[in-house]
């Protein structure tokens, strides 16, 4: 659809193309990093990395995004410091994990918009991962997408019948049930439509699909995987030698 591009980027336009399991073990190691007791250099690692795979990987537009919440964040995290008072106590808190949770949900979308689903299915056969988990993963790759531009569409809609912003703010629970009744209705049929072209494509057949899509590993998986294993290990070096 057209207007997937402008939330979600196509898969196709990744410059990296990393092979998915490279991609999948730094996306596992960001995470370890910004949801655990890491504070600090190492999660600014974290952020910094992430920062660099959406600039290169996806779209300026959304590093600059993340570098404004980790700079808000920034900025907030030191307002106790300066001005002590529950407030800016609780605004720190709030920050904290908003944070966190930018980085998080930045490497998850950097991974989603760049992995193709037959990609990850090549991948995942390859590594002999139970089927009980590649058809839940390759159905929920396929959802996402066409989810959020049908989210886009019910909210296009909502603005041509006049629920602008300032109607989301003056009705909320009235603008949250003109957007998520007719989100559900559509999460419902399209889920039946990805079920029965599923089953179409033999989904769930016991034989071992045949892999048509070639996955190597080159040099930009070494330095994905690098990177993984350097964050991951510094992490473990945090939790045991505190003053590393």
């Amino acid at each position: 659809p057209a207007g997937r591009g402008a939330l979600l980027p196509v898969a196709a336009a990744a410059r990296l193309r990393a092979d998915p399991r490279s991609s999948f073990l730094l996306l596992l190691a960001v995470n370890i990093v910004t949801m655990g007791r890491t504070t600090g250099a190492l999660m600014w690692l974290a952020a910094g990395v992430v920062l660099v795979l959406l600039a290169v990987d996806v779209h300026m537009r959304a590093a600059l995004t993340l570098a404004a919440i980790m700079a808000a964040s920034a900025l907030v995290l030191a307002l106790p410091a300066l001005w002590p008072s529950g407030l800016a106590a609780a605004l720190g808190v709030i920050f904290y994990w908003t944070g966190r949770f930018a980085i998080s949900l930045s490497a998850g979308a950097w991974f989603i918009a760049t992995t193709p689903v037959g990609r990850l299915l090549a991948a995942m056969t390859a590594i002999h991962m139970p089927r009980i988990l590649i058809i839940p993963m390759s159905v929920l790759f396929r959802f996402l997408p066409v989810a959020i531009d049908e989210t886009r569409g019910v909210l296009e809609a909502m603005a041509l019948r006049g629920y602008t912003r300032s109607y989301l703010w003056r009705h909320p629970l009235a603008a949250i049930e003109k957007l998520v009744v007719p989100v559900l209705a559509a999460s419902a049929r399209i889920a039946d439509e990805l079920s029965a072209a599923a089953l179409i494509r033999g989904l769930g057949v016991s034989a071992r699909p045949t892999v048509v899509t070639e996955t190597r590993f080159r040099a930009i998986d070494a330095v994905l995987v690098a990177t993984a294993a350097a964050l991951i290990g510094l992490s473990i070096a945090r939790s045991l030698l505190p003053w590393v």
